[in-house]
């Protein structure tokens, strides 16, 4: 019963950090901001996804799905953090 409500607040979470994230980078420019947002809005999905999987489709086995979507947010972070620092 309590894991459902876990797993939503966990996609609040990265979807909430997600906005900050993004509305710090409109207001400062800043590129290592806007690949955090991105991965947290991609972490975000990865939680949505791991709803559909374990609460709302059970027997639909989705964690390949929910493994390249979370290794996609890490690239995306690891791009971020080469190729955009100073």
């Amino acid at each position: 019963m309590i894991g459902p409500v876990i797993y939503l607040l966990c996609t609040l979470t990265s979807l909430g950090a997600a906005l900050l994230l993004w509305r710090g980078y409109r207001r400062s420019r800043q590129r290592l901001l806007y690949w955090s947002a991105l991965c947290f809005a991609i972490m975000a999905v990865s939680n949505g996804l791991l709803i559909l999987d374990l609460v709302v489709l059970p027997d639909v086995y989705l964690l390949p799905w929910r493994s390249g979507v979370n290794q996609l947010a890490l690239l995306v972070l690891i791009y971020g953090l080469i190729f955009e620092s100073d």
